[in-house]
């Protein structure tokens, strides 16, 4: 029995379970899978293409790109500027216009690459011990991190480092799209990433560009002619090209700004070991031209015109219409002779864009071309914007922007200021030439910018007014010495003068070659630092700084033709806009005889078939607003002091008030050709033709005059400058006028509505100043000016109309005092 049962317990042990079969039929399954993955070759996994080579290698791998940034460039800083290349309509900005620029700069930080900002405000030798405190203390902004990819599959560029940069590219950030405000100057709110993409990123050896397509969400506007696609859709898109740009290892040698030569800066801290205090410098903003070769050096020394190394181009956008295309290239290269004044010849040229341009790698977006942009836009306008190194002031790259429409503004400021002496401006469509010429003025203003130059709106103070009406010698010197001045034309020249467009255009002149000179000019002799017996440390561009001030001294005592009067912003009146010569007042009598010659021709001269008046209108308002500037530049005189800055080698004042008897001339030129009706601008044939109330239309001239003897500015101006021997004392001031504005009070004389209006205005004008504007000083001088004109209304007679006014002025007067 023992037997059976151990036979049988065997047999039990052999037959398998349920659970056992199942498990063997997975085993077998999985070897049979095995089996066929051992015969099935493994899926190979998709690598990438291989980068283009520039100044970061870029790869683009399904929807993604990427850059592979040198190990050698970690920490060297670059240039990112973004531009249009397309815009909404009606948006109010263009193709071509910048967006933003910014100096970057790689860091790796671990297992991310940041970039960084350089909020470039402060610097020092890098030999000097401070130095490295500078470093210390000194955080610039990260701008964007990217963690390291390590899947690149590229093993030949083993000293590059890559990043995937999709997100960044397309997104939205103040390198690649817009700042805030710009958001809400645009009304668009929003990235809309699902409508936004890279149009393609291209690299080149010191360069690397990115175009996008960016669409952003609109607001709402009550004003639908500024953003017409968001109105009608919600939404905008823009197209916009991102240049990265190398900035010269070794910046270039700064030249510290002095300002008595007028150039744009760039301005940051500078320390060093050997100082006792710190201060900000400052240093121009120029082009680098340097000699290609020691023999050229040695042939500078010998006075010999060298051409440059690397010369400055300008290129003109193709969409320029070509009869255009050649007036912009002569506005450009009319800057050689001041180039050569410099000691360069060849030293710029303009260049129509290659025709086959793209073959050539090239993009009018792409940093390192300047263009001249032109813009299918109504504004009437140019303007010249330069981006340079912020560590030297070294212009990287220009895109000036020229508006289709500037033609209609040069166009009318030359038939109004020089119709009548130049018969060629009697149409509103000039001759090709003609307007050509104007073109080439207005450029080689802009380019003059993209220099580095500012406005000069005190050189045609160095001209005297009969010098202006002197044929041989305006012809032969120009009416004004910059042609970074505001003097557009030499409405001062009378038709019996016979003065040719040569003596009406202006030009580069004295001051522009001198300019030049100072901030272009080689020194060869300028070579290493130089440290004296005495401890004094003398940098390289410390040197120049004092050769160019002695040349500067020179060059001022020669002539005030190489005088900067700035921009017009210090209430210097020989620095002005649209103004000419050294004396306002009679340049400007000058300019209304030429004015009233047109102003009756006005119909002949600009009639088209068809046309409902819209030509006459606009020519019209041209010359009332021709006749504004002329009450401006008059009223500048009252309260106005010169500046005539100068180094410590210089004897003299810096800053002269102006002179009693030059005011009182101001004074009774606004009285003769403003306060007293100008009637001969209204008293026209055709004036019931643009406006039912032709007074209304040249009141703006009595608001200006007025403002100009009233206003709280001139009160506190006329005492501030009270303290010279020949000024206008405040007293005096009121006293003369009161009795020139409010002549007519007490001699019983009727007022026309004119005369009432003027006096309202200068009882407002006073009121507002007595509230509001005045400093301590100069209050009770406006107090005294109410008292007087109150004492004067209050006995006043004439008809209904003049008392009525006067017991209204009276009124305002005592309740200004009552508050």
């Amino acid at each position: 029995m023992r037997k059976i049962f151990l036979l049988a317990l065997a047999a039990m042990l052999l037959v398998p379970t349920q659970a056992d079969a199942g498990l063997f039929k997975k085993k077998k399954k999985k070897a049979q899978t095995e089996a066929k993955a051992e015969a099935k070759p493994e899926a190979k996994k998709e690598s990438r293409p291989a980068p283009v080579e520039g100044l970061f290698n870029v790869q683009k791998f399904k929807e993604d790109w990427y850059f592979q940034i040198p190990d050698s460039l970690l920490g060297h800083p670059f240039l990112a500027t973004t531009r249009f290349v397309s815009t909404p309509v009606n948006m109010g900005t263009y193709g071509g216009e910048l967006v933003s620029s910014h100096v970057l700069y790689w860091e790796k930080h671990n297992e991310q690459i940041i970039l960084r900002a350089m909020a470039y405000d402060a610097t020092a030798d890098s030999t000097d011990d401070i130095h490295r405190a500078l470093l210390a203390s000194t955080e610039n902004p990260i701008v964007a991190s990217f963690k390291i990819d390590k899947e690149s599959g590229d093993t030949i560029h083993r000293h590059h480092i890559s990043i995937k940069v999709t997100d960044f590219l397309k997104g939205d950030n103040l390198i690649t799209g817009f700042a805030d405000r710009s958001k809400e100057g645009f009304g668009v709110t929003g990235l809309k990433p699902d409508q936004s993409y890279i149009e393609f990123v291209h690299t080149y050896p010191i360069n690397t560009e990115i175009q996008t397509v960016k669409t952003y969400g609109a607001r709402p506007g009550n004003n639908p002619s500024s953003n017409l696609a968001g109105q009608l859709t919600g939404q905008v898109t823009f197209r916009l090209n991102t240049s990265f740009v190398l900035l010269p290892k070794e910046p270039m040698r700064p030249r510290y700004f002095d300002k008595r030569v007028g150039y744009f800066t760039e301005s940051h801290r500078e320390y060093s070991d050997r100082q006792q205090q710190v201060r900000r410098r400052s240093m121009i903003t120029r082009w680098r031209l340097e000699p290609k070769s020691e023999e050229d050096i040695e042939r500078m020394k010998r006075g010999e015109l060298v051409e440059p190394k690397k010369p400055i181009v300008y290129y003109i956008d193709p969409a320029t219409p070509k009869q255009w295309r050649k007036y912009l290239i002569q506005g450009v290269n009319d800057w050689n002779v001041a180039f050569e004044q410099a000691g360069w010849k060849n030293a710029i040229r303009g260049e129509e864009w290659p025709e086959n341009a793209d073959s050539l790698g090239m993009s009018l977006e792409d940093a390192r071309y300047s263009v001249i942009r032109y813009l299918a836009s109504p504004i009437a306008n140019a303007y010249g914007p330069h981006v340079s190194d912020p560590r030297s002031g070294e212009i990287i790259e220009s895109h000036i922007g020229w508006y289709h429409n500037v033609m209609q503004l040069i166009h009318d400021w030359y038939l109004i200021q020089a119709g009548a002496v130049d018969d060629a401006t009697h149409k509103m469509q000039f001759d090709e030439k003609l307007m050509g010429q104007l073109i080439r003025f207005v450029s080689s203003h802009e380019v003059g910018h993209t220099l580095g130059l500012r406005h000069n709106m005190g050189a045609s103070s160095a001209t005297p007014v009969d010098s202006l009406r002197d044929k041989a010698w305006v012809e032969a010197n120009g009416h004004t010495a910059s042609i970074m001045d505001y003097a557009r034309f030499n409405y001062v020249a009378q038709p019996e003068d016979h003065i040719s467009q040569a003596g009406l255009f202006p030009r580069i002149n004295t001051y522009d070659k001198w300019a030049i000179e100072w901030g272009y000019k080689y020194f060869p002799e300028v070579t290493t630092p130089i440290l004296y017996d005495d401890g004094e440390y003398v940098s390289e561009a410390d040197q120049e700084r004092r050769i160019l001030n002695k040349m500067t001294i020179e060059k001022l005592a020669q002539s005030r033709r190489y005088w900067f009067g700035g921009e017009g912003y210090d209430n210097d009146p020989r620095a002005l806009t649209e103004d000419l010569s050294d004396d306002q007042m009679r340049a400007n009598e000058y300019g209304i005889k030429n004015l009233k010659r047109i102003i009756g021709n006005l119909p002949y001269w600009v009639r088209e078939e068809g046309d409902l008046d819209l030509n006459l209108s606009q020519i019209y308002s041209g010359v009332i607003n021709q006749m504004q500037r002329y009450v401006g530049h008059v009223g500048r005189n009252i309260g106005g002091v010169y500046h005539n800055y100068k180094s410590v080698e210089e004897f003299g004042e810096v800053y002269t008030p102006e002179e009693k008897e030059r005011v009182q001339r101001a004074m009774k030129w606004l009285d003769e050709q403003v306060l007293k009706e100008p009637t001969w601008l209204i008293n026209v044939s055709y004036i019931n033709r643009l406006t039912t109330d032709p007074q209304s239309v040249i009141q703006s001239l009595a608001n200006q005059a007025v403002s100009s003897l009233c206003s709280a500015n001139t009160f506190n101006n006329v005492v501030r400058f009270s303290y010279a021997s020949n000024a206008y004392q405040p007293a005096d001031y009121v006293d003369d006028m009161v009795r020139m504005i409010f002549r007519e009070a007490g001699s019983g004389q009727n007022l026309t509505r004119w005369r009432r209006y003027v006096q309202s205005r200068a009882v407002d004008v006073l009121t507002e100043a007595w509230n509001n504007g005045t400093n301590a000083e100069a209050h009770p001088y406006v107090t005294q000016a109410l008292q007087q004109i109150q004492q004067r209304v209050k006995q006043a007679g004439g008809d209904a109309a003049t008392r009525a006014h006067y017991k209204d002025l009276e009124m305002k007067i005592r309740l200004t005092f009552e508050k």
